[in-house]
């Protein structure tokens, strides 16, 4: 009778964590619902095209025409995965990658958009719906591999929406970004590992790698998990094969788009250099110093948290602290950048603080 009821209580978590994720992927269609309602059921305000991007503008509207939604500046991520979607491959870098501001940098980040054009497939607006359609798949993903964590961690399933609700990750959906599908996937990864199946870990880590590559810190975090476990094969292949696929494509982009890219970097800077120029500001934008000091609080209090406990999820989010410490203005002054660097640790503290209540020692049990 116990072994029935404990099966009876894993396949009503496990239904609990699928109907989290459903909700999860609603909740992203009512946020793609409000922005077509607001902008006259237009799409491509989410590719984030800017009037000031002459050359990739003109190149937009000559493939889906000239009343497309436009955006003060130079506009945002969306647009560049929109041109990578039409050659994922490069295969004709000439004609896009040059389009890109940083071809290599950009390139680099090749799953997304792989995936919203199906491989080059899709006619252009397709790719516009494909992205939304992505979105709304990596919500749900996401949110269900949350749910599996928190299960794990002792807590309720409905936790899972710890990252549906993370501002970084709607920031990412509202801007055309990536990272909602790379953060959705390297929690796949840690619910994976939690239940022992180290082979999906690492294949979920690598495909999160290609998504957005500033996720190799999380894969070290992981590792340093798994090495802290003993599980030392384990850990080196969580951070060597990422690592190597990555660098292979990275080969692979550097043939097409070429050798040399400028060496101008948008997010890093000194030390506290971001984060003083951007407090420098802060008496004029009183919003942006709230969500600045709203960061440094969360910032600390997870550290606090992950100091005090051995959570694998929060060994993922950990290496994101001080790549915040290094972050520029450009990224510090700008909540929709802030959220999108910080997510990953946006998601943990949430499970960490609230959902925790096993002992951390019970995720090395799958392992043995």
């Amino acid at each position: 009778m116990t072994g029935a009821a404990s099966t009876s209580s894993v396949d009503k978590t496990r239904i609990t964590s699928r109907l989290v994720g459903l909700v999860s992927s609603l909740l992203a269609v009512a946020f793609i619902v409000r922005n077509l309602i607001a902008f006259q059921g237009d799409p491509t305000v989410f590719l984030m095209i800017g009037v000031d991007d002459v050359p990739l503008r003109d190149f937009v509207m000559g493939l889906l025409g000239s009343d497309i939604h436009l955006v003060s500046s130079v506009g945002h991520d969306g647009r560049f995965f929109f041109v990578q979607a039409n050659d994922p491959f490069l295969l004709d870098p000439s004609t896009h990658a040059a389009l890109l501001d940083r071809p290599v940098y950009r390139s680099q980040r090749m799953l997304f958009p792989l995936l919203v054009g199906l491989g080059g497939l899709l006619p252009p607006w397709g790719i516009v719906w494909g992205m939304l359609s992505i979105s709304v798949l990596a919500f749900g993903l996401g949110a269900y591999a949350t749910a599996l964590i928190s299960v794990r961690m002792g807590g309720s399933p409905w936790w899972g929406l710890a990252f549906t609700l993370n501002l970084g990750v709607v920031s990412e959906l509202l801007v055309g970004g990536s990272g909602h599908l790379g953060l959705a996937l390297a929690l796949s990864s840690v619910a994976a590992l939690q239940r022992g199946r180290g082979r999906l870990s690492i294949g979920l880590l690598i495909l999160a790698v290609l998504t957005r590559e500033v996720l190799l810190v999380g894969a070290l975090g992981i590792a340093l998990w798994l090495w802290r476990t003993g599980q030392r094969r384990l850990a080196l292949a969580h951070v060597f094969l990422p690592a190597l696929t990555a660098g292979l494509w990275a080969l692979y982009v550097r043939s097409r788009a070429g050798w040399t890219e400028g060496t101008d970097l948008h997010e890093i800077s000194w030390p506290l250099q971001g984060l003083v120029e951007s407090m420098e500001l802060w008496p004029q934008y009183p919003m942006s110093m709230v969500f600045g000091v709203a960061v440094i609080l969360i910032l600390t209090l997870f550290t606090y948290r992950f100091v005090r406990s051995n959570w694998l999820v929060g060994y993922l989010a950990v290496g994101f602290v001080p790549l915040a410490v290094v972050l520029t203005i450009q990224v510090w002054f700008d909540y929709y950048n802030l959220s999108r660097a910080i997510s990953p640790v946006i998601t943990a503290y949430v499970l960490m603080a609230f959902a925790a209540k096993g002992n951390p020692e019970l995720e090395r049990i799958a392992l043995r």
